[in-house]
């Protein structure tokens, strides 16, 4: 009886043992935590965000846009005005015109003008109108009633010999007197002179002069 409570006794006593020589475990480790699917994303984004906002911390700096400046008004030059300079039309100067009754004469007249001019020439055979205008210088009236013009000498080119005045001329007023003629069939130089003539005055001699080729 003794040697079976000596044998429990020295088995308790080497369970002990043997438990003292086994090393004490640590505290139980924490739980491992528990993953989120999502978190890598997270994590991804905001490392990019970082990532974002550190690249515009060190770059350089963000161009900002220039507003477009505004046109200042050109100043509007003042129109410089233009001046207009007429001029006249070229005429040929008659001569100085007599005065009237300077003369002393009772008939009497001055040519202004004549169409052709003297020389001017002229194909064989060829019509064409000479024209004079005169102007009364005397002291008595040229009466259309009394008063014609007609061939006096020289060559005779007209194709109506005499022809009545056109109108009554007083002292100072002119007149034109118009001839038809026809030059030489023969090459030269012509020349015609024609008068007014009034009852038994001539005067005026109106003289032309041309060349036939």
């Amino acid at each position: 009886m003794l040697r079976g409570r000596s044998r429990i006794f020295l088995f308790s006593v080497v369970a002990i043992l043997v438990l003292a020589c086994v090393p004490t475990l640590g505290p139980a480790s924490a739980p491992i935590p528990t993953l989120d699917p999502n978190a890598p994303f997270t994590a991804i984004v905001q490392t990019a965000g970082a990532a974002g906002t550190q690249t515009a911390l060190s770059g350089p700096p963000t161009a900002t846009s220039t507003a477009t400046p505004t046109r200042t008004p050109t100043e509007t030059p003042t129109p410089t005005p233009t001046f207009l300079f007429l001029v006249p039309p070229t005429y040929t100067v008659p001569p100085t015109q007599i005065p009237v009754g300077s003369s002393g004469l009772e008939y009497e007249c001055q040519v202004i003008s004549q169409e052709p001019a003297n020389e001017s020439v002229f194909p064989a055979s060829t019509r064409f109108e000479a024209r004079w205008i005169v102007a009364n210088v005397g002291k008595a009236t040229w009466n259309s009633g009394d008063a014609d013009y007609r061939y006096s000498e020289g060559t005779r080119m007209y194709l109506q010999s005499i022809y009545d005045f056109p109108a009554t001329i007083s002292p100072g007023v002119t007149v034109e007197l118009a001839v038809s003629m026809q030059s030489p069939s023969n090459p030269g130089t012509y020349t015609t002179t024609w008068n007014i003539t009034i009852g038994k005055r001539n005067f005026c001699p109106m003289k032309l002069t041309i060349n036939v080729q």
